[in-house]
């Protein structure tokens, strides 16, 4: 039991038992367990990733992941110091122990979407993936972190039926995991919003040519890059496809009823429909990726072991200020955890 519990929400279920008296107390607790278990744990991700895709969209998903050709200070920019900045954050959000630290570098990013001008439905679209996945790692992280589930002095929110703690060690849902899962949840969204933000102001060639400078092979650049372009397109041919199964008759969405039986049926029913309507998505990727191995190979790919580029993108005196600075700090936001420990200093990031 969790020591020091503050609120406890019981869910009492005895009323049933009036509308089914001969239904043994251990039957009555297995169905009560399975309730809980499909609305807790399946119902309720299910039922956010339901809402992200009705109002995003696929269409909205290729939007968001494709680069956006703006007027900007960040559009203007080399692509190296923006690779050295997504660099910056992505280490500097696995390395962060502090809340202050992973709210510098949301600031971070934010102040970075401000130079680019970003149009209103990439702002908006952006905002929606991110906080829907920041609230999803904290529900998550609620019960799901043995630390904050099963230890002593934790708030207890819920207690789980004894059916679900003896089949999968779930305990309680409790407040402290829930802020720990929030507290976790600024790393994905700083990691992401940077991802995002260099996927929109950098086109897929500008970042080959920013990632020539790490001295990286020439294919690992390649990969990186179609990785980038690939997803977009990948979201394209989704849509395309669903929308050619829509036209042929299929339903996409459940059938509205009240009967639970037919509610999970249709529910389950979507879900195999949307897995049989994504195998020909795959077939046009591989498709797709044999065709451009079949471009690149008659262009010449590695035929010449340095890559000429036919436009020079020029380092001005910003980008190489700007790459200095973020350079530096990811220097340090690495190294100072050695020095910290090495040193006996009490420096904390």
């Amino acid at each position: 039991m969790c020591k020091g519990v503050l609120e406890m929400i019981i869910i009492d279920l005895s009323i049933l038992a009036q509308y089914a008296p001969y239904v043994p107390s251990e039957i009555r607790e297995i169905i009560g367990a399975i309730l809980v278990f499909v609305v807790l744990l399946t119902f309720i991700p299910a039922f956010i990733a339901y809402l992200i895709f009705k109002i995003v969209g696929l269409s909205g998903f290729r939007r968001l992941f494709s680069y956006e050709k703006r007027e900007s200070v960040a559009h203007r920019m080399h692509p190296l110091p923006k690779l050295i900045f997504v660099l910056f954050v992505s280490i500097g959000v696995a390395m962060a122990n502090e809340f202050s630290t992973l709210v510098f570098l949301i600031v971070l990013t934010i102040f970075m979407w401000t130079i680019s001008n970003p149009s209103e439905d990439k702002t908006r679209l952006m905002l929606i993936v991110i906080l829907t996945q920041w609230m999803m790692i904290a529900w998550g992280q609620s019960f799901l972190n043995p630390g904050f589930t099963r230890g002593g002095g934790l708030t207890a929110i819920y207690m789980f039926p004894k059916l679900l703690r003896s089949a999968f060690n779930l305990n309680f849902i409790t407040l402290e995991g829930f802020y720990y899962g929030l507290f976790q949840g600024l790393r994905v969204v700083a990691a992401l919003s940077a991802a995002i933000w260099l996927i929109t102001t950098t086109h897929p060639s500008e970042i080959v040519y920013g990632l020539r400078t790490f001295r990286l092979p020439m294919e690992i650049n390649f990969m990186i890059a179609v990785t980038f372009r690939s997803i977009p397109t990948i979201l394209e041919k989704s849509s395309l496809v669903l929308a050619a199964e829509r036209a042929r008759g299929l339903r996409l969405t459940p059938t509205p009823t009240r009967n639970i039986f037919k509610m999970i049926w249709e529910a389950l029913r979507v879900v195999w429909v949307v897995l049989i309507a994504f195998i020909p998505v795959i077939i046009e990727s591989i498709r797709a990726g044999r065709q451009l191995a079949l471009a690149a190979t008659t262009r010449a790919f590695r035929a010449y072991r340095e890559r000429t580029y036919y436009r020079k993108i020029p380092l001005t005196k910003f980008d190489l200020i700007f790459g200095i600075i973020f350079g530096i700090a990811l220097i340090l936001i690495i190294t100072l955890p050695f020095i910290s420990y090495y040193l006996s200093l009490p420096i904390r990031i």
